[in-house]
């Protein structure tokens, strides 16, 4: 019984330091919107014109907001480990877009920034974007997270090739259909 009374505590406590966790990414980005979308333009590509790399920012967003620290995380074929995702990366982002407000995102160019962003991958050894974003840092993590997705592949081979999207048997030996064209206003 008391084996019993001491499991419903601790579940009772992870689950209340689960709940403080998802008040807190609620927030982000807070006052950072226009930063973090100033980020998105900056280190996304410029085809996707100011609308795309917004509308990833805005993804991103609920990304971080609706991530769970401790959910458990796919094995991956042939992996029997089971992984759990760590703590929120919100609170460090946030910390990460005030040091870019004021240096990398407060330069005037394009250029510039780029410049500055990647003074600040060299400082934090970041030489490859992650497979998946990682809390190494938030312009990384966010690059990580565009180049993950299916509309990001088939921009970069300029056909509808829908990765990760289920298609048919029927469907499997059909060439994708080429794009027509990228155009500047590319909504994802």
């Amino acid at each position: 019984m008391q084996r019993r009374t001491l499991i419903q505590s601790l579940f009772a406590w992870v689950s209340l330091q689960g709940s403080r966790l998802r008040a807190q990414t609620a927030t982000f980005p807070g006052k950072h919107e226009s930063a973090l979308k100033a980020l998105a333009a900056t280190v996304l590509p410029e085809s996707l014109g100011r609308a795309g790399t917004d509308s990833v920012a805005l993804q991103f967003v609920r990304w971080v907001q609706e991530y769970r620290a401790g959910a458990e995380m796919q094995t991956g074929y042939g992996s029997t480990r089971i992984r759990y995702k760590p703590a929120s990366p919100a609170a460090i982002y946030l910390d990460q877009l005030d040091q870019l407000s004021s240096g990398a995102l407060a330069q005037s160019s394009i250029a510039a920034r780029r410049l500055k962003i990647a003074e600040v991958f060299q400082a934090a050894n970041i030489r490859d974007l992650p497979p998946v974003p990682d809390g190494a840092h938030i312009a990384s993590d966010l690059m990580t997270f565009y180049f993950q997705t299916s509309e990001a592949n088939d921009i970069a081979y300029l056909a509808a090739i829908g990765k990760d999207k289920c298609r048919t048997l029927k469907d499997c030996g059909n060439i994708p259909t080429a794009l027509k064209k990228v155009t500047a206003n590319a909504q994802l």
